[in-house]
């Protein structure tokens, strides 16, 4: 407490040695005080108590003092020596805490001592015992012929283990915790902030040439896998669960780290026969059931993590896993377990089954056949910085054919351990409802020790049941759902509901996402979901769940997976309304006079009410809604509560936003005349301000056309413009007026606001084009719409950004091909002129790319315009058309290949020549006319297309083949009979 509040008034020097000097004493009480302040000091000032322990080393101080005598191992290794001797409790998780704050303190920049110093506590042992451990570890690695390099690197001591010599043996509690200090000396360097040395070999080299610091985790990756061999190969059943858990780390940590000296393999590739000859022992009839249980989950993890890619290698832990299968026999584990708790038997078999998931869902995904996988992880996580990766494949389908004869019987396995699952999460006044007899892999007796084990190991286990049911059970359409079909899917559907309205499940990210990409799975088949639509409501629960999730997660992979989900239920809905509909045209007794009657099967009815609690389409929007809100806060109007929580444009997730957007506009298809109605302006206001909200022009670094949520905006305002409802007779008025009122919104849109967030003229004009181009008749007619977008058009055109510019043309070449001429009227009045103008002014020395497809567009858009010209006109529009193109061709004193003519130049050139050509024979008459008036560009095109005519011989001439070298060939089979004057 003085050091803590007074630090001034204490000598930590002579504090910590004497505390030093006091670890060696006879007393226990005083044993316990030096480490308990220890164990306090080390919380705030780990490196500082260290160093002055070390300073004493050389200290004359240092003589053995009551028994006390520091080595090179310093502080650190006399705390691990302690371990051995001390039996008090608490003295030992005082050291324990010790250790494990100067670990996550020092270890990162002091890796070869620690790790060292753990490696000494794991080896060392009399003479007779290492000769014993070595012949042992010698006939474990010569199983199935894997000896070689490996096991020769595999059994080289460090050069420092000789000079830490202990008092005796490590007792072995000593040795778990060193094995755990291994786990989280790799999970401390996995959690710094600068990791990528640690775990890339290529990486961690450089550093130490170029830097002379050369501790880096990756550099005793060899020392790592040997430590963890040794436990997980060990007499106690502790030390080898620590060591199957250090190797789980290790596989996982490690498995991507590419091999710098071979190209397209893995650095954990080396290490192969070690990893099985750790696991193999595991699997032998008498070993404890939770340790199998551990090293299935090796197993699980080292088969997924894709370092084994020949089926060879493979099949080396494969084999192991295959035959842990025969304890799912019933009986068999029931019989073996007699010696221990009856609760393990379930323990081991949950295992083996969420090993075999844990296998099934990586080679599902890897397979691109999971398709509640959105962001699919291959096996090698490519750095763009390193090609050495351009030609490797990982195992997808060795792996997925491999396991596909066992997944038959694993189905059923999953399938039963579910329900004993979903049987065992019901509340205790359901008891007795419960079989007697238990379930599938617990006992009446075992019920309550093994809820926990089924806690642990439901998640893939569901998962993988989802995918399987996904691709075989529900993937054949089927008229007839039975009643097996039906159970399946509401075990499903019933334990993600459950798991995903469960605040335990939430606390857990990754068991909440397997959820959530469980029930997208699952509802990915159009089986599954017309077995949901047989109940709507619950749909409407499902759309209501997700809509409570999203107001209380912040994760975008959450947030893009329950959209995903809303997705497939709004396709299930559409699914049902179009069999409702068929059923009711082929209903002999149902008398329907019209189509209309059919569209009142639909939301919203006669009347166009949503009844909130039944309706589907109003729980949609209210999760489309809450998503906006939650990526866009200033969009909400009315905050309850003001969120110091913004979300800026530059760090929104467009794929999100732009899946809402998509299943916005499928809404309308799920609805009556009278209910789409209802619901358009709810849709056109939100779609009106992501434009206005993401559409502006400092938004962020890229353009707006180049996200993918303004071009689902732009879809949806399209598929609202197209949809059928806007020609109904019922619906075609108040549709067509709130497309109006839409667009007049956009428009003022573009007119407001400050400099810099108004509506980027690229995306203004895409959605201009898209109301002009697709809109009912009438809607883009009325003065107040269409004077507005000319104008706008008109400011756009004289733009010097040279893409709106060019969007401007696009969009008028557009225009001019409309059937309603009162629209393309306006707009040829108004700018027509000014694309002529374009044509003739001076090409710029720097003519680049966007200069090439913008003039071209123009062209294009005037040849529009001579096309509808009327005959007695069309020599008007030439006149001007004509001299304009041949302008832009290259004098014929100027050679194409000049170096002082560009590439995009010589395109001008072909295209307007490919145009004078294209328009000679069309309009013969004018053509004369105009050529006859000017002798100068009659002239100059004559040249061009001599010269185009002379290059085009020359071409084909160098490209035919000469006579001599078709003489030349002969066949390669001689026919008896001469077929050559054959006629």
């Amino acid at each position: 407490e003085l050091h803590l509040f007074t630090p001034r008034h204490v000598n930590l020097t002579a504090l910590v040695w004497t505390l030093c000097q006091n670890l060696s004493n006879s007393h226990l009480i005083l044993r316990k005080a030096a480490v308990s302040c220890l164990r306090q000091l080390s919380q705030r000032e780990a490196k500082e108590v260290c160093e002055i322990a070390e300073s004493f080393v050389n200290s004359p101080k240092n003589n053995n003092y009551n028994g006390f005598l520091l080595t090179e191992s310093g502080l650190p290794g006399v705390l691990f020596n302690m371990l051995d001797t001390e039996m008090d409790k608490q003295l030992i998780k005082d050291i324990h805490d010790t250790l494990i704050s100067m670990l996550q303190m020092l270890a990162v920049n002091n890796l070869t001592k620690w790790i060292n110093l753990c490696k000494s506590v794991l080896t060392v042992s009399s003479e007779i015992n290492q000769k014993e451990i070595d012949k042992n570890e010698g006939t474990i690695m010569n199983d199935d012929d894997e000896t070689g390099d490996d096991h020769d690197e595999f059994q080289k001591d460090s050069k420092n283990e000789n000079s830490m010599k202990r008092k005796q043996q490590p007792k072995w509690p000593t040795r778990v915790f060193a094995v755990q200090c291994i786990c989280r000396i790799i999970s401390t360097c996995h959690k710094e902030y600068d990791s990528a040395p640690h775990f890339n070999l290529s990486l961690a080299k450089e550093l130490s040439f170029t830097n002379n610091k050369g501790d880096y985790l990756i550099l005793h990756l060899s020392d790592l896998i040997r430590m963890a061999f040794m436990a997980a190969t060990s007499d106690s059943d502790q030390l080898r669960l620590e060591g199957f858990e250090t190797l789980n780390e290790i596989i996982e940590k490690f498995a991507q780290v590419p091999e710098p000296e071979f190209p397209g393999h893995l650095l954990l590739e080396q290490f192969q026969a070690q990893v099985s000859a750790a696991l193999r022992p595991a699997f032998s009839d008498d070993t404890p059931s939770h340790v199998t249980a551990a090293a299935c989950r090796v197993c699980g993890t080292w088969i997924g993590s894709g370092v084994a890619r020949d089926l060879s290698d493979l099949k080396r832990v494969y084999h192991l896993l295959v035959t842990s299968l025969k304890k799912l026999n019933p009986g068999f584990n029931i019989n073996f377990n007699s010696l221990y708790n009856e609760s393990v038997a379930t323990f081991e078999c949950l295992a083996i089954l969420k090993a075999w998931a844990q296998i099934y869902i990586i080679a599902m995904i890897n397979n691109g056949t999971a398709p509640g996988n959105f962001n699919q992880n291959s096996y090698i996580n490519v750095n763009e910085k390193n090609d050495d990766f351009g030609n490797y494949e990982g195992p997808n389908d060795n792996l997925l054919t491999l396991i596909h004869p066992e997944l038959n019987m694993l189905s059923k396995n999953w399938q039963s351990a579910l329900k004993d699952h979903a049987l065992l999460l019901l509340p205790c006044e359901f008891n007795s409802q419960l079989p007697h007899e238990g379930g599938a892999f617990y006992t009446s007796s075992t019920i309550d020790n093994s809820r926990n084990h089924y806690k642990n190991a439901w998640p893939p286990i569901l998962y993988a049941l989802s995918l399987w049911l996904n691709s075989e059970d529900f993937k054949l359409e089927n008229s007839n759902i039975n009643k097996e079909l039906q159970d399946k899917f509401y075990l499903i559907f019933g334990i993600c509901t459950e798991a995903i309205c469960n605040q335990r499940t939430l606390e857990n990210i990754d068991n909440f996402i397997t959820c959530l990409k469980s029930l997208y799975t699952i509802l990915d088949s159009s089986l599954a979901r017309q077995i949901m639509m047989k109940n709507s409501i619950l749909a409407v629960e499902t759309l209501n769940i997700m809509h409570k999730l999203l107001l209380t997660t912040d994760s975008i992979e959450v947030q893009q997976t329950i959209m995903n989900i809303v997705q497939q239920i709004v396709k299930g809905a559409q699914e049902d309304l179009k069999i409702k509909n068929s059923k009711s045209f082929n209903d002999k007794n149902l008398e329907l006079s019209t189509t209309e009657d059919v569209e009142y099967l639909s939301d919203g009815g006669q009347g166009g009410i949503l009844e909130h609690d039944k309706s589907i389409v109003f729980a949609t929007l209210e999760v489309c809604m809450c998503l906006i809100v939650r990526q866009i806060p200033d969009m909400n109007p009315t905050p309850l509560v003001s969120s110091t929580r913004k979300l800026y444009s530059n760090c929104l997730n467009h794929s999100v936003i732009a899946t809402t957007l998509n299943i916005m506009a499928q809404l309308p298809n799920l609805c009556s005349p009278s209910g789409g109605v209802q619901i358009l302006p709810t849709i056109s206001y939100l779609t009106t301000n992501i434009l206005k909200e993401l559409g502006e022009i400092n938004s962020c670094n890229e353009t707006s056309k180049q996200k993918v949520s303004i071009v689902a905006a732009l879809d949806c305002f399209q598929v609202l413009c197209k949809h059928p409802y806007g020609y109904h007779k019922i619906s075609e008025n108040k549709w067509r007026s709130l497309l109006q009122s839409t667009v007049a919104k956009l428009i003022d849109i573009s007119k407001t606001g400050d400099e810099g967030k108004k509506v980027d003229e690229v995306t203004m004009l895409s959605v201009i084009t898209v109301f002009t181009l697709h809109s009912p008749p009438g809607v883009m007619c009325v003065q107040n719409i269409l004077y507005p977008c000319i104008n706008y058009c008109t400011q756009c055109f004289g733009s010097n950004n040279i893409v709106v510019k060019t969007k401007c043309i696009q969009f008028l070449r557009s225009v001019f091909q409309l059937e309603d001429k009162y629209i393309a009227t306006g707009y040829i009045q108004a700018l027509a002129p000014r694309l002529m103008e374009l044509l003739y002014e001076d090409i710029p020395e720097t003519f680049v790319e966007s200069h090439l497809i913008m003039l071209c567009e123009a062209i294009s858009a005037i040849e529009c315009l001579v096309q509808l010209a009327p005959p007695k006109h069309r020599i008007q529009m030439l006149s001007l058309l004509v001299p304009a193109l041949i302008n832009v061709l290259i004098d014929t004193e100027l050679t194409k290949y000049d170096n002082n003519v560009s590439k995009y130049r010589c395109k001008l050139h072909e295209f307007s020549l490919q145009c004078l050509l294209k328009i000679g024979p069309v309009y013969p008459q004018e053509f004369k006319i105009i050529m006859s008036q000017n002798n100068k560009l009659r002239t100059k095109l004559e040249n061009t297309i001599k010269t185009n005519k002379s290059s085009q011989q020359q071409f084909n001439a160098n490209c035919q083949i000469p006579p001599s070298i078709t003489k030349s060939i002969q066949p390669s089979i001689k026919l008896k009979t001469d077929f050559t004057n054959f006629s």
